[in-house]
């Protein structure tokens, strides 16, 4: 059913619905109760258990169209999920592209990032290939991201050799926990804003 025929027929169910219970109600007050029960029970069902059940295995990474992006656009969606972790984030200049994507600075740690929008899954001679251009930056992380996965290989490359991974499944987390931030943001500012008076 879809969204524009559910808001229709909802306020034709709700009436129903409140018109039976008020109905048990006067007619017997357990059978009243007894049904109560069971529509919330019916309720939590359909709130948090169908949910779980959806297909959709990366809401955030679909929602964001991460697929869709260019190489370009990917390495800026990436700058705000590392910014909340607590880094500055530059970009890489012109004449350096291809060695890197971006440039980590935090409490003393520089990192670079590999960003890999990628239709496969990573190799380890990808990694190699990053690592190599490690002492060029004078890193002392490197981070590699991708919208898909990595080999085997190259996960075994990556925990030898201190590389960081971040796969799809690690990506769509990082975007949801980074969406959720800007939603309670936006709802702390909006419920300040009903206390907190403008100067005049």
């Amino acid at each position: 059913m879809s969204k524009s025929r559910f808001s229709l027929i909802s306020p034709i169910l709700l009436f129903i619905v409140t018109y039976t219970l008020v109905q048990l109600y006067d007619y017997n007050a357990t059978l009243f109760g007894i049904t109560l029960a069971v529509m919330l029970i019916l309720l939590s069902v359909v709130i948090f258990i169908m949910p779980l059940g959806g297909n959709d295995r990366y809401p955030s990474t679909e929602l964001m169209a991460v697929d869709s992006l260019s190489q370009y656009e990917f390495n800026l969606l990436l700058m705000p999920i590392f910014q909340r972790q607590g880094y500055s984030v530059n970009k890489m200049k012109k004449q350096k592209r291809g060695l890197a994507d971006l440039i980590l600075r935090k409490k003393g740690t520089k990192a670079i990032v590999y960003a890999k929008k990628t239709m496969t899954m990573i190799e380890e001679s990808y990694l190699k290939e990053a690592l190599a251009t490690k002492p060029l930056f004078q890193a002392t992380k490197l981070i590699v991201v991708t919208n898909r996965f990595f080999t085997k290989d190259a996960k075994s490359f990556a925990r030898a050799n201190k590389i960081i991974l971040i796969d799809r499944d690690s990506l769509d987390a990082l975007l949801e926990a980074y969406i959720r931030q800007k939603h309670s943001h936006r709802f702390i500012f909006r419920v300040r804003s009903l206390f907190i008076k403008p100067e005049v």
